[in-house]
């Protein structure tokens, strides 16, 4: 599987290694196998590995194996650390960072990426993205949500736009809102970690 090129960034070859690197640098502290990789990044297993492999081979990643399972990490210690993380948390860092920061947020049932990020995603050309829409769906706090959203914002430096729906109106989709939104591309988000 040919990896799409990168229209979120044109500092990185594929949208596939733009989400593995989101993945593994914003959330540096934490391990991660390359079976989650691919999840994350819906990629075949040999293609996140050959990223993975070139992430090593470059010492921007650390590896290590625990029985058969090879677990990755951010090297933090590179000299190109904060660079990149700043490059990734720009471009494809929503994808990393908006679960984390939903994910405890009470009476969310899924949530998505929607608009000119997602579209681009996507493989749909236009212009760079100014701003990150997201769709709550769900009865949460909205004040909660907004901070979460607020927080963010702080990381991947674009402001992020909350929209809310409940479960009733996504699943019927009557409002004109929900019908674009449906149509158009979404990426939704994993909250379950």
């Amino acid at each position: 599987m040919k990896p799409k090129p990168a229209l979120l960034s044109p500092l990185l070859k594929s949208d596939t290694q733009g989400l593995i690197l989101a993945r593994i640098f914003m959330s540096a502290e934490l391990d991660f196998t390359i079976t989650h990789l691919a999840e994350f990044a819906g990629t075949s297993v040999p293609t996140a590995m050959r990223e993975v492999d070139r992430l090593v081979e470059a010492n921007l990643v650390t590896d290590k194996t625990l029985g058969r399972v090879r677990l990755i990490q951010a090297n933090r210690e590179h000299r190109l650390f904060d660079s990149i993380y700043q490059i990734v948390a720009y471009s494809y860092g929503p994808a990393a960072i908006l679960p984390s920061v939903l994910v405890d947020l009470f009476g969310l049932q899924r949530a998505f990426i929607y608009g000119s990020w997602a579209a681009r995603l996507a493989q749909q050309a236009g212009p760079e993205p100014k701003d990150v829409d997201v769709l709550l769906v769900g009865n949460m706090n909205r004040i909660a949500a907004a901070k979460a959203a607020a927080q963010a914002e702080s990381i991947i430096g674009r402001p992020v736009n909350v929209q809310f729906a409940s479960n009733f109106d996504w699943d019927k989709a009557e409002s004109a809102f929900i019908q674009n939104v449906k149509s158009s591309p979404l990426l939704e988000l994993n909250l379950v970690f």
